[in-house]
């Protein structure tokens, strides 16, 4: 079972090979047309219709809650950056609590333990 899947904004246009047993699946960008449903037409006609080569089904795609990928991979950079300096600092407050509390070690973990 071979599946393509063409982009086309916010959709995607699965194909599945009716010919093969293995399980293949494609992830496709292909141009569109003036609208995603004249690209899905057109796929539909030439893969399904005429030529029975897939079985093709529309997936809906929703938008990115980021603006652009390009955003999203600079958010995922500065995540990754915040989350080593979040856990210096956490170390850092958790060796000065052991240091002011010394004499009073039975208490640490009660007072390095969050929520609870």
């Amino acid at each position: 079972m071979l599946i393509t899947i063409y982009s086309c904004f916010t959709s995607l246009i699965i194909m599945m090979n009716k010919k093969r047993k293995m399980s293949e699946y494609w992830l496709i960008s292909a141009p569109g047309d003036k609208t995603c449903q004249q690209t899905w037409e057109t796929l539909n006609n030439v893969t399904s219709k005429q030529n029975s080569l897939s079985i093709n089904y529309k997936f809906h795609i929703p938008d990115l809650k980021v603006g652009t990928l390009d955003q999203l991979v600079g958010l995922s950079d500065d995540l990754g950056k915040l989350d080593s300096f979040v856990d210096q600092v956490t170390h850092k407050v958790a060796s000065y609590l052991g240091e002011v509390l010394e004499d009073q070690r039975d208490k640490l973990q009660e007072n390095l333990m969050a929520n609870n």
